[in-house]
């Protein structure tokens, strides 16, 4: 059996789950799969096979998954034995988290979401805004792919989803479970990992990853593949996102805010293009595959760097300095005819004065992006943000990306050619080298 369990495992390069059957003292092999499992066996077992020389680098990387280690660093309660544990449902979105149970959107984005829990029996799009702010969600109805289970992954909040022993009552605000009594504004704890719900107070400690020895691990298998130039054209999107959240703590997920649209034409950063100009704009986009993560994840990096760069450099209250958005999200919005709860919207940015700020990008002035995302209701959209009186910023609410276009300096970038000119775009801010090999500086270019 142990022959042929390495076979299996050398043949499929993974772990093997093996059906077998003895019989009259003969083995026979019934069927055999790739194991399925947890995220913290995941990303063991990945570790564990590029070490073992199985898989390389790029195939290390492509099998590790952004929720693996969400899930990894699922913070402990460190009170758990003192809390009751009422029930159990679905580990909808790994997590944990502990806060005041709410029964509705309302009564919980009126306090702010702090310290509370969404509790529902099934979570609508108008739900949205208060899932954004609140600690956590619970929901009596749904599945791994209902409503509350998908936007709870996609914005790292901890949730727990069919709850069948739980009974809401909103008229009465407040709920059952298996003989427990909860009203709202009750402390729970949820463990979203688990599927676990406890009645209490829990103390929650957000762990380090560096504490982490299977995460450590993996941050420096992600340096070797940036270091070492083996980085295939599909995994440059993903390596430097992971690289990114180790190094410079950026999250994976869209954060939360409390920040409404307001309803204005008068812009101080653009002029609003017109209604033939924003269709030339759809027509210029890059329709993108349901499967390309990677110019996904290339686009939000790009961003992400951007951002990070030149607001160390000159402060985030001075973006006006080197960002600008170049229309009005909420004036790009399509319904589907198909589909009356999905919407897409087009959104502009642009970044310019980077080779005065940036030194290792002298020769950027300039990147222009257009991207289309497809969002699942409208409170989902994104929308200007008038806060700067020096000009707008625009507050992301959705990166599930369908289409996208990219100019560097007035010139269109090719998506074949994306990939390349990114990796070699983000290195430089490591690896650059070119001042001392020209014996000048930044200042005397710029001066």
């Amino acid at each position: 059996m142990n022959d042929i369990s390495t076979k299996l495992e050398k043949h499929f390069k993974d772990a093997v789950d093996i059906e077998f059957t003895i019989q009259d003292g003969k083995l026979w092999v019934l069927n055999a799969r790739p194991a399925r499992r947890t995220g913290v066996a995941n990303l063991k077992i990945t570790i564990d096979l590029f070490f073992e020389k199985v898989i390389d680098l790029n195939e290390a990387i492509s099998r590790l998954r952004f929720r693996d280690i969400d899930e990894v660093l699922t913070p402990p309660i460190v009170n758990e034995n003192e809390l009751e544990i009422l029930g159990k449902g679905l580990p909808a979105s790994p997590g944990a988290t502990t806060g005041k149970i709410f029964f509705d959107s309302d009564s919980l984005i009126q306090r702010k979401g702090n310290s509370c829990i969404l509790c529902r029996i099934e979570v609508s799009p108008e739900d949205l805004n208060a899932i954004f702010i609140s600690e956590g969600v619970i929901t009596s109805r749904g599945g791994m792919t209902s409503h509350a289970a998908v936007v709870s992954r996609g914005i790292g909040k901890p949730c727990i989803s069919g709850i069948g022993s739980l009974n809401i009552n909103l008229k009465e605000r407040k709920a059952s479970i298996n003989g427990y009594k909860i009203n709202e504004g009750d402390w729970i704890t949820i463990n979203g990992s688990l599927g676990n719900l406890y009645m209490g107070k829990g103390n929650v400690t957000v762990p380090n990853w560096r504490n982490n020895r299977q995460l450590f691990v993996f941050s420096r298998i992600i340096e070797k593949a940036i270091c070492t130039n083996v980085l295939g054209d599909n995994n440059i999107g993903k390596a430097w996102i992971l690289r990114d959240y180790f190094l410079h703590n950026i999250p994976f997920h869209i954060k939360g805010t409390e920040k409404k649209s307001i309803a204005t034409k008068d812009y101080i950063s653009f002029v609003h293009p017109t209604d033939v100009q924003i269709r030339n704009i759809y027509k210029s986009l890059n329709k993108l595959e349901y499967e390309d993560l990677n110019s996904k994840l290339i686009l939000q990096g790009l961003r992400n760097t951007l951002l990070r760069l030149l607001s160390n450099k000159i402060g985030i209250d001075n973006h006006y300095k080197y960002y600008r958005p170049i229309l009005d999200p909420m004036c790009c919005v399509r319904n589907m005819k198909n589909d009356n709860n999905s919407f897409h919207q087009l959104i502009g940015e642009e970044y310019f004065n980077i080779s005065k700020y940036i030194p290792n990008l002298i020769d950027i002035y300039k990147v222009k992006i257009y991207y289309e995302v497809q969002t699942d209701s409208e409170n989902e959209l994104s929308f200007l943000d008038f806060t700067n009186p020096n000009g707008e910023s625009i507050v992301l609410k959705c990166d599930n990306i369908i289409s996208l276009y990219i100019e560097i300096n007035d010139q269109i970038i090719k998506p074949k050619d994306l990939p390349k000119l990114y990796n070699t775009f983000r290195k430089r801010e490591y690896f650059w080298t070119w001042y001392s090999e020209n014996l000048t500086s930044h200042k005397e270019i710029v001066e």
